[in-house]
């Protein structure tokens, strides 16, 4: 029978104290809708910086891959094999999660003759050339076929040079003059830098004209990472993949990371402020609780409600308005990331999810902080000295 009446003692407890809960809410619901208040604004903010920083480092990082390839892949050691093979290559590319690859090409180079004279010609996955250097300004238009082995892309000096336009068809003879292809050229490439002086072909082609099937010099990506995620990535891929190495291109992927650290520094700086001011104002509302309540406190220790269940009660409740506000101020910081978004950096922020758990921790984390002393104040209540009314 006693076995039996423990269960049922328990279970009278816990509704007993979840009537307590809400009825204290219900019976001082202008305090606990103040303390409401101050973590929905509190978690508000903290969503909508929250949410900003996770989305726009994203973009930020996107947009910052305009300004060409921060990733580098090539041989471990110099001499022996020319190069590094395809299927490494690939194999480094495995390596790279999709959600952080926004474009690759390898390049494999050689001195070929044009009809006019020498040039240098590149074999590239057009594909990926165009990802990794979305600054080129193109007459014409870009291969846009991997087995296309029949138009080529032509720097703006070297077309200047050999007085070639948009159309018109080059011939390309290998160093040894033992195969010549005549190729159309599709598209005139300014880049201000050296690729106006050379000629991009499809890497298969480039490798027949070279007599090194298989083979790429190196491989130039452009991959979402910052400081020491890019470090990370190089890593990984120098321990998975034998024979290559991996670097990021330091002044690239450095100035990344300066720009998202100064950011995240301001959204950290402003999140905390607010969540010391949310902190205070919630501390002097359960305060102002806690001395309205201090004769139900006392009756309750005369009763014999022991120093454990009084806390526990305040945590309790504390957490319930926090939870409640949670919920009200993610809503309220997802309108207030889009604003922010549009307003600074003109673009709609996505919702991630990771932002919900991370400010119900937080919220939550500074909501029971600013409990610590009202709770004190209830267990020091003496229950004689409220039953005399002093």
């Amino acid at each position: 029978m006693a076995v039996a009446e423990k269960p049922a003692r328990r279970g009278r407890r816990g509704s007993m104290f979840a009537t307590l809960l809400f009825k204290a809410l219900l019976r001082r619901g202008g305090r606990a809708g103040v303390a409401a208040a101050s973590i929905v604004v509190g978690a508000a903010v903290v969503a909508a910086l929250m949410s900003l920083y996770l989305d726009i480092s994203i973009k930020m990082s996107e947009e910052l891959r305009a300004f060409g390839a921060n990733f580098y892949v090539g041989p471990a050691v110099a001499g022996g094999e020319r190069g590094i093979a395809e299927d490494t290559y690939a194999a480094v590319l495995r390596e790279i999660p999709n959600d952080r690859m926004v474009g690759a090409s390898p390049l494999l180079y050689g001195i070929v003759r044009l009809d006019l004279g020498p040039a240098v010609m590149a074999g590239v996955d057009f594909r990926g050339l165009r990802q990794i250097s979305p600054y080129w300004q193109v007459e014409g238009s870009w291969v846009g076929v991997a087995f296309d082995e029949r138009n080529a892309m032509i720097g703006r000096r070297l077309a200047e040079s050999m007085e070639l336009k948009v159309g018109d068809t080059v011939t390309v003879i290998n160093r040894e003059r033992t195969q010549n292809t005549r190729l159309i050229v599709k598209g005139i490439v300014d880049t201000g830098a050296a690729e106006d002086e050379q000629m991009f072909v499809n890497l298969s082609l480039a490798q027949k004209l070279l007599n090194l099937p298989g083979r790429v010099d190196f491989a130039m990506l452009s991959l979402i990472a910052q400081g020491p995620e890019a470090d990370a990535m190089a890593t990984r891929v120098n321990a998975g993949v034998p024979g290559v190495e991996a670097k990021p291109i330091r002044k690239i992927s450095q100035s990344d990371g300066q720009i998202l650290d100064k950011i995240e520094g301001l959204m950290a700086l402003v999140a905390l402020t607010i969540l010391i001011i949310t902190t205070l104002c919630v501390n002097a509302t359960l305060s102002a609780m806690v001395a309205e309540r201090t004769p139900e406190i006392g009756l309750q220790k005369a009763l014999g409600a022991e120093n454990r269940a009084i806390v526990s009660q305040f945590l309790a409740e504390t957490a319930l308005i926090c939870v409640a506000a949670v919920a009200v101020g993610l809503i309220l910081g997802f309108g207030l990331a889009q604003v922010l978004g549009q307003a600074v950096f003109n673009a709609w922020v996505t919702f991630r999810p990771a932002v919900v758990p991370l400010t119900l921790i937080v919220s939550l984390a500074a909501a029971l902080i600013a409990a610590i002393l009202p709770v004190r104040g209830a267990i020091g209540v003496v229950p004689a000295r409220v039953l005399k009314g002093e």
